[in-house]
């Protein structure tokens, strides 16, 4: 048996078709054939699970054709916490405040320097074999050969319809190609796992976050040539002011004991990492931040010194002059990990309520006389479900600003994240920082300096969860 298409790549977004094609010349000369897909499903190389088998007829051109994508992606999810470094092994976890997840727990956010994913990304391969009959009316039993992939990582991530797609010169294998995208630390040129621009907005008390691939070398390979390791070894961050660095050049090191990873693995969560890189993420951490600054920059290098990514600039931002409230979002993004926007002008919060009445009885009947109470009577409210909607409004932005923000308005998995607090320890932290939404806008205009010349975008939120009222 032979598989003669497959992806491309060894890693792949779980919610593009994952296209397996295979073929046995029995498939032609025997009855009631079925090609038979074994799914294996796990966090570590070393301790695979089968999760699924699945049968396909054969074609016309008698060939089995699969797609996992669908029973894939209900395996990958978003990080929303933090935790152990290692699933399966190690004694390490990620911080907030100093604090390990296993002391206290902390969302995803508030990594205070790195974090690996959970449930981001696994490992998947496929056993193919066969089933048929000699005969029309024979019994059905194992025919033909048997072949298999190698271990496979998926991640949760998607590809939109413009995502190009490489196929291979001579081979029917297609895939998107991460590396050519930018998407694989491995140069100056290369980018986190976000389109955001380079030229982000804070506050000195927001938190924000980065993703990227990590310690993987397969047909992508993070690090660079000049790397011993196929990992990121650190992060650099430099603050600037008046046009000039100020303060000593800062680092995170992606090392096991500060939430991160950096050296071969067989586990899936090692292979993709979160890193804090929010102003409330570096003071959590114990970094000194210069007093004065107006933005800072944020890069990754390898090993050897050599820097692997984009630099991506950190500007400060204050709050509006005429007191608009600033409203903070973050959102899955199409890699599976979160991106950040400052929403800094005017926003409005409606309350919408929908009320259960009933008609109640003005006296009272179960005394020893009738009797008339004043507030016994009428109409009356059961139960009010109060739900907040909030008109957010861009600054006038760019337009690479504006393509980005719709991934905003595409994704189901959209937070308010409030800033840094320094009361957590006696006023709790659950539910004080992330506020589910969803975004109520039906449309998005894409706007353009050539059709708008000024462009700002307005975008309508619902918070998740209804406000609680007294039941009668």
């Amino acid at each position: 048996m032979n598989i003669t298409q497959k992806p491309k790549y060894n890693l792949l977004p779980a919610g593009e078709q994952i296209l397996y094609t295979v073929y046995d010349a029995n498939a032609l000369t025997n009855y009631k054939v079925k090609y038979i897909a074994s799914l294996y499903v796990y966090e570590d190389t070393g301790n695979i699970t089968l999760e699924a088998t699945l049968k396909a007829t054969p074609n016309a051109a008698g060939v089995g054709i699969f797609d996992f994508s669908p029973i894939l992606s209900s395996y990958v999810s978003p990080d929303y916490e933090g935790g152990k470094v290692r699933v399966n092994t190690g004694t390490n976890y990620s911080q907030a405040n100093n604090t390990p997840f296993n002391v206290q727990y902390h969302d995803i956010h508030r990594i205070d320097e790195f974090a690996t994913a959970k449930n981001s990304i696994k490992w998947y391969s496929v056993i193919f074999t066969m089933e048929g009959s000699a005969s029309q009316v024979g019994t059905i039993s194992s025919i033909g050969g048997t072949t298999s992939t190698s271990p496979i990582l998926f991640y949760n991530g998607v590809l939109y319809d413009t995502d190009i797609l490489n196929k291979g010169t001579g081979t029917a294998d297609i895939g998107y190609n991460l590396g050519y995208a930018g998407f694989i630390l491995n140069g100056d040129t290369d980018k986190f796992l976000t389109n955001s621009p380079t030229k982000q907005y804070l506050r000195e008390n927001d938190y924000h976050t980065v993703g990227f691939f990590n310690n993987y070398d397969s047909d992508f390979t993070v690090g660079g040539s000049g790397a011993t390791l196929p990992a990121v070894h650190k992060l650099k961050i430099q603050f600037y002011y008046n046009g000039s660095t100020t303060g000593s050049l800062l680092q995170m090191a992606c090392s096991e004991a500060n939430g991160g990873f950096r050296t071969p693995s067989s586990e899936s969560s090692t292979k993709l990492i979160f890193a804090g890189v929010g102003i409330a993420n570096l003071t959590a951490s114990g970094l000194t931040i210069p007093a004065n600054w107006d933005y800072y920059t944020v890069y990754a290098r390898n090993d050897n010194s050599e820097t692997i990514s984009q630099d991506y600039s950190f500007y400060k931002q204050e709050e509006d002059c005429k007191g608009f409230e600033t409203i903070r979002l973050t959102w899955l993004n199409k890699f599976g990990v979160w991106d950040y926007y400052n929403f800094n002008k005017k926003s409005v919060r409606n309350f919408n309520k929908e009320s259960v009445s009933y008609e109640q009885q003005s006296g009272t009947w179960n005394e020893s006389v009738f009797a008339m109470k004043g507030y016994k009577g009428g109409t009356r409210n059961f139960t009010n479900k109060v739900s907040e909607r909030i008109q957010l409004n861009t600054d006038y932005i760019t337009e690479e600003e504006g393509i980005w923000l719709e991934e905003l308005f595409l994704s189901n998995d959209v937070f308010i994240l409030e800033q840094q607090s320094t009361d957590n320890i006696n006023e709790g932290i659950i539910r004080k920082y992330m506020t589910p939404v969803i975004i109520d806008s039906e449309e998005h205009i894409r706007k353009t300096l050539a059709n708008d010349r000024l462009i700002q975008y307005s975008i309508s939120i619902t918070k998740s969860k209804n406000r609680n009222t007294h039941t009668r």
